[in-house]
């Protein structure tokens, strides 16, 4: 059992499909894998759990040494190194979250764990920095903390990488990949010469499935979902009964991007948000209705439990001024207890699913307008948790340096994606 409570939590981006797309048939996102299961997949795994199982097994062997025919860049597992081949995938990879996977808020809490629970710390780094040069500490034998000895294939630099290129197609050296475009159906297209002795291809790397190991969690959860729920969130979703997988949005024309929560235009494109003012707005009253539909995202909206989506409403006067007393937020999140095992709330959209907040307060004389915004903290969360672990007297002085880094970047992290006003008749 893979567990990930109260420390490293992944963080997750959200599915988005523009809306006109949604009653597309899943053969057009997947033309391979519906005339394949036909004909019989090709390649070396026959079904998606046999290829999951196989290639996600925990913990990543070591590559050991490279073959002898291997060639410069051929002999790295640095991402900069894939680059010198791969220059458009290295330049997206380079931009996003997998690539600082292992963030300050990470490696903050690794520094300590690593000498106290090292079982832990690998938990942590199944996700974050999966392979087995990227770990500290390799275990001698099961047991406490002194069972586990120096890594002697410890990459420090490859460690920082996070998820890094290897992380996701390669093992023993062997490279790995989804088939090429233009290849006819039901062939097989592996090789085996040419550059890194060739590539072994599968269809398994464009299901959702490939996502599944680090964006869904095996054990149970509160209220009967797991902490991470993301891939049965999709599953159950008109999405998943269409075979639309998460790289249909994710990884646009196999783009390396990855684009999520943390992205402006990705989640104003998940949502879709409609106000009106009730008659009441004309006299002593103001009333407002403010839908919000996930009419994108292919899982709730927001997935996962570390971001936070704020409807703030609240009168103004003429000048722009807040009217005090007459802000409203209301909160669109999954939110559990501290120890993880109780959820105290979850006011999250489902996909195809709107949820309508009412606003109502008394009208002063100087009150204009009504504004309506909708704030997103993707690291809502992660702020909190970093606070209290900065209570902490018992941490380090470089993990103290990385939380208090890693605070101060969740705090800048929100943005609007909606910001309107609407002028008040007398």
């Amino acid at each position: 059992m893979r567990l990930k409570l109260g420390i490293c939590i992944v963080s997750i981006v959200f599915l988005t499909l523009p809306a006109f797309s949604r009653k597309i048939s899943k053969s057009f996102f997947f033309p391979s894998v519906q005339a394949s299961e036909k004909k019989g997949i090709p390649g070396k795994w026959k079904h998606w759990r046999d290829f999951v199982n196989e290639y996600f097994r925990y913990p990543l062997p070591p590559m050991g040494e490279a073959p002898k025919s291997y060639k410069g860049a051929e002999r790295s597992l640095s991402p900069e190194r894939c680059g010198s081949c791969h220059p458009e995938q290295y330049e997206q990879w380079r931009t996003t979250l997998h690539a600082r996977a292992m963030s300050p808020g990470v490696y903050g809490q690794l520094v300590d764990m690593w000498k106290t629970n090292p079982g832990g710390a690998q938990s942590c780094n199944e996700c974050h920095a999966p392979l087995a040069e990227q770990q500290k500490r390799a275990k001698q034998s099961a047991g406490p903390p002194a069972n586990w000895r120096k890594n002697p294939v410890h990459d420090p630099e490859l460690e920082m990488s996070g998820l890094a290129c290897a992380s996701c197609h390669v093992r023993d050296w062997r490279v790995h990949g989804p088939r090429k475009k233009e290849t006819p159906e039901g062939v097989d297209d592996t090789t085996g010469n040419g550059p890194h002795g060739g590539v072994e291809r599968t269809l398994f790397f464009s299901r959702s499935e490939f996502c599944m190991s680090c964006h869904q969690h095996t054990f149970p959860g509160p209220n009967g979902k797991s902490i991470q729920n993301t891939y049965n969130e999709w599953k159950n979703s008109l999405w998943g009964e269409e075979g639309v997988a998460c790289q249909s949005c994710h990884m646009p024309d196999r783009a390396h991007l990855w684009r999520g929560i943390h992205d402006k235009d990705m989640t104003q494109s998940a949502v879709q948000i409609d106000v009106s003012l009730g008659a009441e707005a004309r006299g002593e009253i103001v009333t407002a209705e403010i839908k919000l539909t996930n009419s994108g995202a292919g899982h709730y909206f927001p997935t996962y439990i570390t971001p936070s989506v704020d409807v703030i409403s609240e009168l103004e006067d003429k000048n722009g001024r807040r009217i005090p007393g007459s802000r409203q937020i209301n909160v669109i999140e999954r939110k559990l207890s501290s120890d993880f095992s109780r959820e105290i709330h979850d006011t999250r959209i489902p996909p195809q699913k709107s949820i309508t907040f009412r606003y109502r307060r008394g009208r002063r004389e100087d009150a204009a307008r009504l504004r309506v915004r909708v704030h997103v903290r993707p690291d809502a969360f992660y702020h909190n948790f970093f606070i209290e672990f900065l209570k902490n007297p018992a941490i380090s002085s470089l993990a103290r340096k990385f939380i208090t880094q890693a605070r101060d970047i969740a705090a800048s992290s929100g943005f609007d994606i909606y910001d309107e006003k609407f002028e008040l008749k007398n």
